[in-house]
Parts: C-alpha cells; sequence; structure tokens
C-alpha cells in the first residue's frame, strides 16, 4: 500500500518542482494588474537572466504612458488614474539586489510597492501602502493585493538589513481597491518552458 501512496506523490512533488522551475525562465515578461472585472493592463516590461543555478537577476522597464505624473507631499509620483482612487508607484528607495528564486521573491516585492490616495485627497501617506505578495505558477507570477504601513520605509533600515517591511504586517486588502492582483506572464509563452 506504502509503494502505491509514494509514486504518485513522488509525481506530484516533480509536477510541481517543474511548475515553478519553469515560472522563472530567463526571457522577457510583461506586469499587468487586473481590476475585479478581471481587466488587466501592462504596466510594465520585465526582463529576467540566470545569475547563478537557482537566481534570476531582473530589471523593470515601467509603461510610463500608463501613468500620470503627481507631485505629492513634497515629492514626484507616477499614478494610475482612476475615478475613485489613485494607485502611485513607491520606488523603493533603499538596496536590494534584485535578485529573486521561485523560494524568495522579496526584491521584486520590493519594486513593486504602491500607495493609494483619493483624488481629492491633497497629499499621500506612507500608511496606505499597497503590497503585491507574489507566487509561482505554471504561467509566469502572480500576486495577491495586501495592505501595509509603508512608515518603516522613511527611515534607512539598518545596516544589512535588505528586508525591512515584515511580512507579518501585511493585511488582506479591502475591496476598496480597484487593482485586485498582479500578473507577470511571458511576452513569448516558449520562454517560460
Amino acid at each position: 500500500m506504502l509503494k502505491h501512496t509514494l509514486f504518485p506523490l513522488s509525481i506530484l512533488l516533480f509536477w510541481l518542482w517543474n511548475v515553478q522551475a519553469s515560472a522563472l525562465a530567463p526571457g522577457q515578461y510583461q506586469i499587468s494588474l487586473e481590476d475585479a472585472q478581471g481587466e488587466q493592463f501592462t504596466i510594465a516590461g520585465l526582463s529576467l537572466s540566470a545569475v547563478s543555478d537557482n537566481m534570476m537577476g531582473y530589471t523593470i522597464a515601467w509603461n510610463d504612458a500608463q501613468f500620470d505624473d503627481y507631485f505629492l507631499s513634497m515629492r514626484p509620483f507616477k499614478c494610475l488614474p482612476h475615478p475613485a482612487q489613485l494607485i502611485c508607484h513607491l520606488a523603493y528607495p533603499y538596496a536590494i539586489k534584485r535578485q529573486i528564486s521561485t523560494s524568495d521573491l522579496t526584491d521584486l516585492e520590493y519594486d513593486l510597492l504602491f500607495l493609494h490616495k483619493t483624488p481629492q485627497e491633497y497629499g499621500i501617506n506612507a500608511w496606505n501602502g499597497l503590497y503585491y505578495k507574489l507566487s509561482a505558477d505554471n504561467q509566469g507570477l502572480k500576486g495577491e493585493l495586501h495592505e501595509v504601513d509603508l512608515n518603516v520605509l522613511q527611515a534607512p533600515p539598518e545596516d544589512g538589513d535588505l528586508r525591512p517591511i515584515d511580512p507579518n504586517e501585511l493585511y488582506e486588502a479591502s475591496a476598496k481597491h480597484w487593482p485586485r492582483k498582479i500578473f507577470i506572464r511571458p511576452v513569448n509563452p516558449a520562454s517560460a518552458k
């Protein structure tokens, strides 16, 4: 009985490993947000290149045509326009390696930080942070929206601390936010195999 149980389990583990491994193949990807109605729009391109056996380096090329320029709380922001809520990219201001693996996508999550505000609000507040928690799937990467207080980024982290955002401080996002998910998919699907 144990032999019959282990065989299907080993096939499942092999399949899961291949799904995760295929999610981070070198190549060109597009980063798209999805709203509650399932409509997607591309906000950036992502280029992945192998750094080691299990690590990928990346660069992001933002699609500036999707964003409007705002000057909020004494600094410039690029924001996605929306009648009910502006979503403004918060460029991560401190050192990160810009390297990811299937088991650690934190650097990329830090490069995809946003703040939200209503169009009527004058400034922008760091406690209105939006964080996409990423995971690998068989088509690339996907992210679920969380809320987080990003005031922790107002002061530089201690030397050597490349992860100042506490994962325990991420909270399920309320329904008021219009971009609900993020998807990172290959521009050429063959590059994800």
